[in-house]
């Protein structure tokens, strides 16, 4: 009976130190990561990037801004597409290989075509359908280039939305799946008795099996209902 009393008091212990950590986060976490999102607002970078390192890298929304202005210029969506390759040197991996087919003399649609893997991230596949299809000809050639950037923005600022109010969630929830195990392994620790009904009996060794499998099954569901897409 004397067994059965601690396990529902170190039940109890590690529930009221879970709420007592999950009350804390719920008070101090909203105002940082406020103050995060207001200032990712202001400065229009996505959320946990600088603007200096925005400004280095690019996205594939500012590749594809980039050619509708070389067609604004005048050039040909081909020799648009080959110039703007060689400025954006950390898109080489999948800009390169239809730059060289286009050099070769391969129509734009074609060099994709050729090239055009079907692993592809979705913001690259949309880039190269659309460069695929505006490669046909007919008017708005720089509107169509303009229109599929703002739909990538438009995607990476819902992504960036998601990752900052799923933060304090999945913090709060590594937090209390944690507390549970370390109160258990410091009880087993300290405790003899403790440890004597949770390793050497069959009541024991359950309440152990169940607590780890709810924990591990917790931690994954909430994992992946905070990795699917809006």
């Amino acid at each position: 009976m004397k067994q059965l009393v601690d396990i529902a008091l170190l039940i109890l212990g590690a529930l009221s130190c879970g709420a007592a950590v999950w009350l804390v986060t719920q008070a101090v976490l909203p105002r940082w990561w406020t103050r995060q999102w207001v200032r990712a607002r202001l400065l229009n970078t996505p959320f946990g990037e600088s603007t200096h390192s925005q400004q280095d890298l690019g996205s594939v929304a500012d590749f594809l801004d980039a050619i509708a202005r070389e067609v604004h210029s005048g050039y040909s969506l081909t020799l648009a597409f080959v110039q703007t390759a060689e400025r954006f040197h950390h898109h080489a991996w999948w800009t390169e290989p239809i730059a060289t087919q286009c050099i070769r003399g391969h129509s734009l649609a074609n060099a994709i075509a050729d090239t055009t893997p079907n692993n592809w991230a979705s913001d690259i596949a949309l880039a190269t359908r659309t460069l695929s299809v505006a490669s046909n000809g007919g008017y708005g050639i720089a509107n169509t280039l303009e229109k599929s950037a703002s739909i990538l923005r438009e995607r990476e600022h819902i992504e960036h939305e998601r990752q900052a109010q799923t933060a304090q969630i999945r913090l709060s929830t590594s937090v209390l799946s944690w507390i549970p195990l370390a109160i258990c392994t410091w009880v087993l620790a300290r405790q003899s008795h403790a440890r004597s009904f949770l390793l050497h009996s069959p009541l024991g060794l359950l309440c152990i099996v169940v607590g780890l499998f709810l924990n591990i099954a917790g931690r994954k569901w909430f994992a992946h209902i905070t990795r699917s897409e809006p």
